[in-house]
């Protein structure tokens, strides 16, 4: 808001609403006659509020009286009937999807109808109040909302309101799905915000313009864990600023996705926000590979994390008050000022699994070499292989470490000091050594295979002893003979709704394991109390994997406002997720 007075356009002042200022003893000049337009009382006071131009903008007088605050509403209700609207985004890439939401007025009346044309071709595509439409092809389009109250109508048409283009020029919001046929050039800073959804699907290249960000307040699914030969790849000619979740406690995935190029922390989580973080390749970055700051809520899994460079900081994870999981990730030959880890104020993190090697500490000019900075956390480390060239120092904070192998030995139940005996380690510390085309897996042989906790929820995926490192327990990584070390993902099953909440369609689209998709798949639909309201899939190969629900049940009748949950069934998982139907 800003005060009337400097309105340059007063033809454009549709309302003003009026106030006897003498009730609450302040007096304003007395005006017959403002920018134009007649007052309707004659004491001496002037109008107070005014609403000018199409986009309803509030302006006030100089006053900061509560009373004057109260008028607000008053004002907003004697509006006129009037057409009016807004979207999260205008301009985008295909497919973009649009959420539109009706700004018309009276604000605080009840509109009998409202009546969407999405692409200027003078049809109506949805009397929704406040409708998602999913752009899927290349140009620019026109937009129009009628809205209907007792018999009269209003219309608003903004001509080439929405512009989806090639994708060669991305900028600002960010929503819809992303193929990988397409272009994606990101030349200034974008971002998802909170309610809306970007899908990005497997083999889509996001190449950053210099010192770009991408900030996520609302949902990313980057998730390309059906196809691990065509990773999601985000890197940059020059550098890139990284990928940063803020506030956000939507379920983020980041699966099967090559990032590289940052010069700010590749993956950084704040704000207590909500992300899984799995079978990456977090490689060449002039930053730490991934920083989180006040968030519990994330799991870093079975990624290869090597070859970063941070001479301020640790080049591998960073952890401020935030205890997450770590498992079954290789890390290796980073180099930074602390090599592998920086665990600070509460971050007591659970390190299972992992082969942390070959890393390279830069401290005092390498002469307190750290591989881990521990400050006030006591992380818990269990069946994972730490070496380094010279002693594992722990500043601060002693880690609890057990049935592990660290280099220089360290006190705690079954754990063991001697060479893991690695396929094809790297000859050095740090970046002067490729960590990526190395092999980290073990020989037959190793004193680390079926070494590690005897207890059986941590045994291999073949039933036998958890073998140390990144390659044993559960979720081991599997071994590949490829040149450039590509994580085989074991593959998470899981299911996107967009929009969400949604009325009266929603699209339900599932990512389905390479294992899984050639077996019978289920798809059904339930209400709070565990009813079956839909089925979509029964028990049948899917050769889609993009659906779309109407809201009405197995009978056809309309289903009733409230939460619902899809859950996928397949041969290895069962999964489901929450949707809203608003009415």
């Amino acid at each position: 808001m800003e005060s009337w007075w400097n309105t340059q356009n007063p033809d454009e002042v549709y309302y003003i609403a009026t106030y006897d200022w003498s009730e609450i003893g302040v007096y304003m000049p007395y005006s017959t006659e403002v920018y134009g337009y007649l007052g309707d009382f004659g004491n001496g006071y002037v109008p107070f509020f005014v609403v000018i131009g199409a986009s309803n903008i509030l302006m006030y007088g100089d006053n900061d009286y509560q009373p004057a605050l109260d008028m607000v509403p008053e004002a907003i209700a004697s509006f006129m009937l009037g057409a009016n609207f807004a979207s999260n985004v205008q301009v985008g890439p295909l497919d973009l999807g649009v959420q539109f939401t009706s700004m018309s007025t009276p604000a605080t009346g009840v509109i009998d109808a409202w009546e969407w044309d999405f692409d200027g071709d003078g049809q109506i595509d949805s009397t929704e109040e406040n409708p998602y439409y999913l752009y899927t092809e290349f140009g620019s389009y026109d937009v129009s909302l009628t809205v209907y109250l007792d018999g009269e109508s209003d219309t608003i048409t903004l001509e080439n309101y929405i512009t989806v283009n090639d994708g060669s020029n991305i900028y600002g919001p960010l929503s819809g799905i992303w193929h990988a046929e397409n272009t994606y050039n990101i030349t200034g800073d974008v971002n998802i915000a909170e309610g809306d959804e970007l899908i990005i699907n497997p083999g889509v290249e996001l190449q950053f313009a210099t010192d770009m960000q991408f900030v996520i307040n609302g949902l990313l699914l980057a998730d390309a864990s059906s196809t691990r030969g065509e990773p999601i790849v985000f890197s940059s000619e020059t550098s890139w600023n990284g990928i940063r979740f803020f506030d956000t406690l939507e379920d983020n995935l980041l699966v099967n996705c090559e990032i590289s190029d940052a010069s700010v922390s590749a993956i950084k989580v704040e704000g207590d926000s909500k992300v899984d973080i799995i079978g990456c390749k977090i490689f060449e970055n002039n930053s730490s590979a991934i920083e989180i700051i006040g968030s519990d809520n994330v799991l870093i899994s079975q990624n290869i994390i090597a070859n970063n460079t941070n001479s301020g900081n640790t080049a591998g994870i960073i952890c401020n008050t935030s205890s997450v999981e770590i498992t079954n990730n290789v890390i290796v030959n980073n180099t930074g000022q602390w090599g592998a880890f920086n665990l600070s104020n509460g971050s007591n993190a659970i390190i299972t699994n992992n082969t942390i090697a070959n890393n390279l500490s830069t401290n005092n000019n390498g002469t307190t070499p750290y591989l881990m900075f521990l400050m006030n956390s006591v992380p818990v480390i269990t069946n994972s292989i730490i070496i380094d060239s010279g002693e594992i120092y722990f500043p601060q904070s002693t880690p609890i470490i057990t049935y592990s192998c660290v280099t220089g030995g360290f006190a705690g139940e079954g754990n063991i000091d001697e060479d893991p005996l690695f396929v094809a380690p790297t000859e050095g510390d740090g970046t002067d050594y490729n960590g990526l085309i190395a092999s980290w897996w073990l020989q037959v042989g190793s004193p680390c295979i079926d070494a590690g906790n005897p207890d059986a929820m941590y045994n291999d995926a073949d039933g036998t002893r958890n073998d140390m490192g990144a390659y044993g327990g559960p979720n081991g990584m599997e071994p590949t003979d490829s040149d450039d070390n590509t994580v085989d993902v074991i593959a998470v099953n899981s299911i996107s709704v967009y929009p969400n909440p949604f009325n009266p369609t929603a699209n339900i689209a599932l990512s389905i394991n390479e294992n899984d998709i050639q077996q019978p798949v289920s798809v059904k639909i339930f209400n709070i109390k565990g009813q079956l309201v839909k089925t979509i899939v029964n028990n049948e190969i899917v050769q889609n994997t993009n659906f779309v629900w109407n809201g009405k049940d197995n009978k056809g009748n309309s289903t009733s406002s409230g939460m619902y949950f899809v859950k996928m069934k397949t041969a290895t998982s069962e999964v489901s997720k929450k949707m809203l139907l608003i009415k």
